[in-house]
């Protein structure tokens, strides 16, 4: 009997506790830190190019958050958000691409569609800033961006939590970025360097950044079609024709190499590539292009076969200053000119096109006269 009066007062007991906790106890439904930052707090944008920030840092607060800007100031404070509000068309992918079968202009594209969204977009989920090419229409200058974030716990204002910076760079990315012209002699029909026939380092004339043979220009006539066009002519400004053969493919070296070519504008848009008299053409699908590399990073390699071309014989060149050309005959380093129908003439052309659009690369060749 005493037994279970003790036990009866113990279940009392735990209901007591049990009552009083559950009247008073609360329950939090989360965390949400006023303190939440992003490691780098400037983010640069090249306008036309597509780039993205580091995420949102959320300091311990609870997710899911939801995350959207909510001002943007230009650097006199005045909110511009209209500015940034403002919708314009975007390409956009509408299924995974596929580098080993979407290699055609038609393959891909199958795989796009434009939609209009702003020029700068916060992921609502973890902050990161997304700008793509719409950010060719807005001004240049320093911005700050309010963020406003949200979750179960409440929302917070992150004031001028990111310093935006719009300026203009490279539309078409060649030298230095993404690499360097490279200019060498091979041995007539064969993809051998010329070697000592040709001069030290294997009839390398200039390989690097600040190539004194080379003057190109970069000309962007349309907002569109995306179509490039590249003239190579020689130092008088005569063309090659790549449709006559005067521009071709460059053998890759070895007994069976394969692929038989080194990479070239062709493999890049096997269906839209076409040359002509003057220039070899293609109309490419989206930017960056190429997507991606077919190896040797995003150069394109060709030859002007001898019977072609005369070639100036120079001493070693192995570094130049920015600005400083070749000069013919008249230049220290002029030795002549080599013997015709030993030597094609080899060109590695960088390049990679950032901002979509209707371009025209010229580039001539200060070492090379058209026979």
């Amino acid at each position: 009997m005493k037994n279970k009066k003790i036990g009866t007062f113990v279940c009392l007991i735990c209901i007591v506790f049990a009552e009083l906790f559950s009247g008073c106890t609360k329950i939090e439904k989360g965390f949400i830190s006023p303190y939440q930052q992003y490691a780098v707090s400037t983010f640069t944008v090249t306008r036309g190019r597509t780039s993205s920030s580091y995420s949102l840092i959320n300091d311990g607060s609870s997710i899911p958050m939801h995350i959207k800007w909510t001002h943007i100031y230009d650097s006199t404070g005045k909110i511009v958000d209209d500015i940034f509000s403002n919708k314009y068309p975007v390409g956009t992918w509408t299924a995974a691409y596929d580098a080993k079968n979407d290699v055609t202009y038609a393959a891909i594209m199958a795989k796009r569609t434009v939609t209009d969204m702003p020029p700068i977009v916060v992921n609502e989920f973890n902050g990161t800033i997304t700008a793509n090419e719409g950010t060719l229409n807005l001004p240049l200058g320093s911005y700050t961006m309010d963020l406003q974030v949200t979750n179960d716990a409440g929302t917070v204002q992150l004031k001028k939590i990111m310093h935006i910076n719009i300026v203009d760079g490279q539309s078409v990315g060649i030298s230095p970025d993404p690499g360097a012209f490279s200019l060498s002699l091979l041995n007539a029909g064969t993809a051998g360097g010329a070697g000592a026939l040709g001069g030290a380092n294997n009839g390398v004339m200039f390989n690097g950044n600040n190539n004194p043979f080379v003057v190109y220009s970069v000309t962007r006539f349309a907002d569109t079609p995306n179509i490039f066009i590249v003239k190579v002519t020689d130092k008088n400004g005569v063309p090659f024709n790549p449709k006559a053969g005067e521009i071709a493919k460059r053998p890759n070296s070895g007994l069976n190499p394969n692929p038989p070519f080194l990479q070239n504008l062709q493999d890049y848009a096997p269906d839209t590539f076409n040359p002509t008299d003057t220039s070899m053409n293609l109309k490419y699908p989206l930017v960056p292009f190429p997507i991606n590399s077919l190896g040797n990073g995003y150069n394109m390699y060709y030859r002007i076969p001898t019977k072609y071309v005369q070639i100036d014989s120079t001493k070693a060149w192995s570094s130049n200053s920015a600005g400083n050309f070749y000069k013919g005959s008249s230049d220290p380093h002029y030795l002549g000119v080599y013997t015709n129908d030993k030597f094609d003439y080899a060109v590695r052309i960088p390049l990679r096109i950032y901002v979509p659009g209707s371009y025209e690369l010229n580039i001539k060749i200060l070492d090379a006269t058209h026979r």
